[in-house]
């Protein structure tokens, strides 16, 4: 059964304050890298493995001169924030927590993030992951709020159009006498009233293409992530139905005049 567009709706505002959340939650654990004590006694000749944030590098575990006090330090500070802000719960093990930080950081910065292995160099990576991982939600919210701009002017279309809809085919419980010429008179509103839901279904495929172009690099079938479903073009193609019905009802009684109507007439 096809989700309601009110269903989706809420299905959009829910997905959007989880979203919020999230940024708040990783600004949050940004603070708190920034705060971290990179410590580690690096120095000017102390080789320091590259991070590369667009592609992850290999974990990096054990470096030189990290001391223990300071990989404890280090340690209690993000993994804990991690815990408690990203993950909003402080209860996790170690094993999750390495699994969720590489799922959204990488699996190099897990290992930094969970063994407090910290250097500038590291820092500076996280600092730029975090960054996108909140560009990443900062942008599907805007996704998010153009869909529920979306779904609203469809509901707004599909409940102008039912309530025309209803008047147009008033004249089907009216007097016999006055079905010819109400029924030709219905047929122009049924035309206007199927233009108006045309242009709604194009203005809701141009949103379903933008959603498509803003999310290249991730699963762009947003409506399938939300709903598993297509909302907005089922609630239209549902009021698509009722005017057909109507354009039947226009059609049959236009019919039974002419077998009516004498020859020549």
């Amino acid at each position: 059964m096809a989700l309601t567009l009110a269903a989706a709706r809420r299905a959009v505002a829910a997905e959007r304050r989880e979203c919020v959340t999230e940024c708040k939650a990783f600004r949050h654990f940004r603070a708190a890298v920034v705060r971290a004590d990179t410590g580690g006694g690096v120095g000017p000749t102390t080789a320091v493995p590259a991070v590369d944030v667009a592609r992850g590098a290999t974990a990096t575990r054990g470096l030189p001169g990290t001391g223990a006090a300071t990989r404890e330090a280090t340690e209690t500070s993000l993994v804990r924030t991690y815990r408690q802000r990203v993950m909003a719960d402080g209860t996790q093990t170690d094993e999750s927590v390495a699994e969720h930080v590489s799922a959204e950081l990488g699996p190099d910065l897990a290992a930094v993030v969970c063994t407090g292995s910290l250097t500038p160099q590291h820092r500076q990576a996280l600092l730029d992951r975090v960054d996108l991982a909140l560009d990443a939600r900062t942008s599907f919210v805007a996704v998010l709020d153009r869909e529920d701009a979306s779904l609203e002017a469809v509901e707004t279309a599909c409940q102008r159009v039912r309530a025309e809809l209803r008047r147009a085919r008033a004249w089907e419980t009216a007097p016999t006498s006055a079905d010819f010429d109400a029924a030709l008179a219905a047929w122009d509103r049924l035309d206007d009233l199927a233009a108006v839901l045309d242009a709604a279904a194009d203005d809701r495929q141009a949103t379903l293409a933008s959603h498509r172009r803003s999310l290249t690099t991730v699963d762009a079938d947003v409506t399938e992530y939300l709903y598993e479903g297509r909302p907005g073009l089922a609630a239209i193609a549902s009021v698509g139905r009722d005017l057909d019905t109507g354009r039947r009802a226009v059609t049959r009684t236009v019919g039974r005049a002419d077998d009516t109507r004498p020859p020549g007439w």
